[in-house]
Order: structure tokens, then C-alpha cells, then sequence
């Protein structure tokens, strides 16, 4: 069967978890006979395109073995990261679409792209939404009204009223509903974890969301082996983007509490420059801390061999962060703030420790433990090879299958496409 990939963004333009896990699962269903392709939005400038199409932008390319158009607005409007309707490029995804003739659309993201569903939805395509974040019910997709708080869902709007000002309530209202609608009439939404899936169930009932957790690419899984004694150093790490909600600012204001000398923070990842200077700024004259820049995924396996604790610090309702779970697999415990899918996650003493929402000294306090008792690691090792299973990507693009096969179409020979 064909399926058709939906995506706010994607490699090598960008690359997080929500790109990771349509990767993953676009090589998976390619692997099993499918014929796949990406469609997501690009910010290159306009040079990068060679196809010109009205209001559109575009081009062909291929990733990793996975064929991929990209496109972008030759005019893009103010609200083009928050606003669930785009008249500039409905036309474009509507040829698309009848170019492509998918069996399946599968929405990883609706941000920028979500002309598309509106789309499969006119022409009588079957479509299926993975939720990777908020933004079905919050136009700025963390629930987080002003950076350094949250909120627990719009709550038809009236949260918003109070909350973000600066959206009118008929735009709240209106995009509501569009995202009801769009949601209501999937033939499938799924969520990676529960908590996600509660969030969504709060504000619009009966979706029948199923849960399928993200699954890990064990090509590039090492399992860390180190064994600790009452004296061993500890390398503590932070893999992943450094942006504001990622919560590294609260991190690096932790490590910079710790007295101790038998300790270093490894942090990898990138963001904006002027972002990454100020981090760096913040931790100037602490030499136990290293920034290493933007990773590769097929360096991960070296990250995890290199570090002894994880920590993710965000400020945000994480639903399932993929470094988290890839840590668990290579046998890393993690430290990770007590919210969302991360608190889902770790039991706490067992498989980690878990922190106060945005507070530096009770993240410096749990770092603390584990260095004044390394001993602790080797028991919530041990618990993470005995007492978890994490998914690997073959099992959740399994899951996966079993949803498109409801929607391949037979050939008139009595053969599937």
C-alpha cells in the first residue's frame, strides 16, 4: 500500500524526537513493502526549490532512503505556527494528494501541514493522527502560557481567556472545533503515552485514542556496562535540543550548586546561537561541564557508553521523550522533572529519580544522592535490565500495521496494492 507521511518538519532540515519517530516508522513500513513518502514544510531559503506552484514552494529530495517533498509558502503568514487552516496552500495539498493517491495518510504533526488532512478529508482519503505534543488543543503546542508555567488544557477556551490573552476568544473557539473535527474524523489517533492521551480525552471525549509507545532503534543502542563503587566519578548527561522549554537553564543553575569534584556534566545537543551563548555564559567559570554540540543518531550509542545518569530537566508536559527511553535501553538511569510522560516513566529509586517542576535546588539535591552513593546505580541498572522492556521500533511499526492494513485497497485482480 501507498502512505503519505505528514509533517511540521523534517531531516536533515530538522531533527527531534516527532522527526525521529516518522522516520522510524516510514523506514519500517517501507521495509515491510509499503511505498512511502514525507510531505512536511521547509525554512530553507527560496533558492533550495526547484518547483514553482502559485502560492507554493517546493522540491523532492530523499533521506535515509525515504522520499520526501518539502515545501514552503512563498508568502508565509504571522499565524503559520499556530492557526489549524492555511487558504495559501489548501490548492497545493489538495494536487498533491490526488498526484500521490495514498492509500493512508498518516499525520505526524499537523503544524503548517494540516491543509493536508483537510484535504484527505474532502477527497475521501483515510487518515491517522499520531498526537506527538499539545497542539490540537493549545496554539503553542506545551501547554504553557508564559514559558514558565502550565496550564492543564484550554478547557473549551476558558483557560485561554485567562491565561494567553493575546488570542481572541473566536480564535480559540474556532480552532477548537477545527481540531475536533479533524480528530473526530480520524480513522485512528494515537498516542505515545497515557498521560497525553488524558490531556486530549479532557477536552474532547469518545476519540477512542489508542496508545502506542514510541518504539527505540536498537541499531544504535550500546548497552553501558559500567559497574560503581562508593568512589567512582559520575558523568551526568543532557542529550537533546537546547531550547528554552528543555529546561537545561534549570540544570546547568543545579550543577553549578555542586561542591563536588568527582563529577561532570557532558551536554549535547544545539539550538539557536545566541540561546546556546547565554547557557554557556551562565556556567563560564565551571570547568566541570562540556558542551559537545549537535549529535548524530548513530552517535548515540557512544553517548550512553560515555554517561552514568540522564537528566531531562524540561519545563514541559513531555509525553514521551525518545532520549529518555533510548537512555532506559542502553541501561542509563535518569533524573527527569516529575511531569508528563517522564514521570509515567520513572518509578522513582528504581529505574531514577524524578525532580520538582523548574526547581534547581531540588534537581541539585537528587544529583546530590547520586553522587555521595554511586552504589544507588548499579540497583536501578539492575532494575532496568530485569524489570523493563522497552518498545523497539519493529514492535510499534507492527502496531502501526495493524491499523493501515484496514485501509488497503485491492486490486480489481483480487491482489493488495
Amino acid at each position: 500500500m501507498k502512505i503519505l507521511y505528514i509533517i511540521h518538519q523534517f531531516y536533515p532540515e530538522y531533527h527531534t524526537g516527532t522527526e525521529k519517530f516518522v522516520l522510524n516508522l516510514a523506514s519500517m513500513s517501507q521495509k515491510a513493502g509499503n511505498k512511502v513518502k514525507v510531505i512536511t514544510y521547509s525554512f530553507l531559503d527560496d533558492s533550495n526549490f526547484d518547483k514553482d506552484d502559485g502560492n507554493v514552494l517546493y522540491r523532492n529530495y530523499s533521506y535515509q532512503g525515504i522520499p520526501v517533498l518539502a515545501f514552503k509558502l512563498k508568502k508565509q503568514p504571522d499565524d503559520i505556527h499556530i492557526t489549524l487552516e492555511n487558504k495559501y496552500s489548501r490548492e497545493f495539498a489538495s494536487k498533491i494528494l490526488i498526484e500521490e493517491s495514498p492509500d493512508l495518510v498518516h499525520v505526524g504533526h499537523p503544524m503548517r501541514v494540516h491543509e493536508f488532512i483537510w484535504e484527505a478529508l474532502n477527497l475521501g482519503i483515510p487518515y491517522v493522527i499520531t498526537l506527538t505534543d499539545f497542539f490540537m488543543i493549545c496554539p503553542k503546542y506545551i501547554l504553557a502560557p508564559d514559558g514558565h508555567s502550565l496550564c492543564s488544557g484550554p478547557q473549551g477556551g476558558n483557560a485561554c481567556k485567562l491565561l494567553c490573552k493575546e488570542f481572541s476568544g473566536s480564535f480559540i473557539k474556532k480552532r477548537l472545533a477545527q481540531s475536533e473535527k479533524l480528530l473526530t474524523n480520524a480513522k485512528a489517533v494515537i498516542s505515545p503515552s497515557k498521560f497525553l492521551a488524558r490531556m486530549i480525552n479532557n477536552e474532547f471525549e469518545n476519540l477512542g485514542i489508542k496508545i502506542i509507545n514510541h518504539g527505540i532503534d536498537q541499531n544504535h543502542i550500546k548497552q553501558n556496562q559500567k559497574i560503581y563503587d562508593g568512589n567512582s566519578s559520575i558523568v551526568f548527561g543532557y542529550a537533546g535540543s537546547l531550547i528554552h522549554h528543555k529546561g537545561v537553564y534549570i540544570l546547568l543553575k543545579a550543577f553549578n550548586q555542586i561542591c563536588s569534584e568527582n563529577v561532570k556534566l557532558e551536554i549535547y545537543g544545539s539550538g539557536l546561537k545566541i540561546y546556546e551563548d547565554n547557557l554557556k555564559k551562565s556556567i563560564s567559570n565551571n570547568n566541570k561541564v562540556t558542551f559537545h554540540g549537535k549529535y548524530a543518531k548513530e552517535q548515540l550509542g557512544e553517548i550512553m557508553e560515555n554517561i552514568d545518569v540522564l537528566i531531562t530537566p524540561s519545563i514541559w508536559y513531555e509525553n514521551y521523550p525518545l532520549v529518555l527511553h533510548e537512555a532506559l535501553a542502553s541501561g542509563v538511569p535518569v533524573i527527569a522533572t516529575n511531569l508528563g510522560g517522564m514521570a509515567e516513566k520513572i518509578k522513582y529509586g528504581k529505574n531514577g529519580l524524578t525532580f520538582n517542576f523548574g526547581d534547581s535546588e531540588d534537581l541539585q539535591k537528587k544529583i546530590q544522592i547520586l553522587i555521595d552513593n554511586p552504589l544507588i546505580i548499579n540497583q536501578m541498572k539492575e532494575f532496568i535490565q530485569n524489570k523493563m522492556i522497552i518498545p523497539k521500533v519493529e514492535q510499534e511499526a507492527y502496531k502501526y500495521n495493524l491499523i493501515y492494513k484496514n485501509y488497503q485497497k485491492p486490486r480489481t485482480n483480487g491482489e493488495f496494492i
